[in-house]
């Protein structure tokens, strides 16, 4: 079957120097992310934006005027519980950084009205604007601007999000990890061939590629 053998490929070349599994892998935690945070963080999705781009002069106080991004790997909003997530995917235990865990910190202490802000300053000097209109769709849909012919209004929203990292272990019990184990056990109920595939590759992700296996 054309998905075992899609997985199989993930599972053996991951072992490889230059592989990046989240790169390859990530649309697979996409596909289940709104499942995943429903049942272990007890919020409904209403909102998942991919690669969301955060200005690196509105957290920097050194270089204000960087129009510069960084990516967060995916943001999230749910109305009804008026929460936003800033979620980090880690397929590699070793892959965190403290420098990235520093841009996610002062993103979310921005709040949303700061990542909007950001968000507009780069719209206004990027040339690429399609794609940063159908961005600003999405924000518009769940009220974060407010459009009127060629104004964009910020609505300064107060949200502060919180920020979740998934990875492979979680072996501090820390509240804003989301570990392998905790997506297999939200899953496991699944019927579904492409989840429960999926729930068999997590399974071997959890390992360390750095370390050989025992034998």
């Amino acid at each position: 079957m054309t998905i075992n053998k899609l997985f199989d490929l993930l599972d053996d070349w991951r072992n490889l120097p230059a592989y990046q599994l989240e790169r390859r892998a990530d649309i697979f935690f996409a596909v289940h992310l709104e499942n995943i945070i429903e049942k272990i963080l007890q919020t409904k999705i209403d909102l998942i934006i991919p690669e969301f781009p955060v200005r690196v002069g509105e957290i920097s106080e050194k270089h204000p005027e960087l129009n510069k991004s960084f990516k967060i790997d995916y943001l999230t909003y749910s109305k009804n519980e008026n929460k936003v997530y800033l979620i980090e995917l880690k397929t590699d235990q070793r892959s965190r950084r403290e420098k990235q865990d520093w841009y996610l910190e002062r993103a979310s202490k921005i709040k949303v009205k700061g990542l909007v802000s950001g968000l507009l300053k780069i719209y206004n000097a990027t040339n690429q604007k399609v794609k940063y209109d159908n961005l600003l769709d999405k924000i518009e849909k769940i009220g974060w601007i407010e459009r009127d012919n060629k104004t964009i209004k910020n609505l300064n929203i107060e949200i502060k999000p919180s920020i979740i990292y998934i990875q492979p272990l979680n072996k501090e019990n820390e509240e804003s990890i989301i570990s392998f184990d905790n997506i297999i056990k939200a899953l496991s109920d699944s019927n579904d061939l492409l989840t429960k595939r999926f729930i068999e590759s997590l399974e071997k992700w959890k390992s360390d590629t750095n370390k050989r296996p025992s034998k």
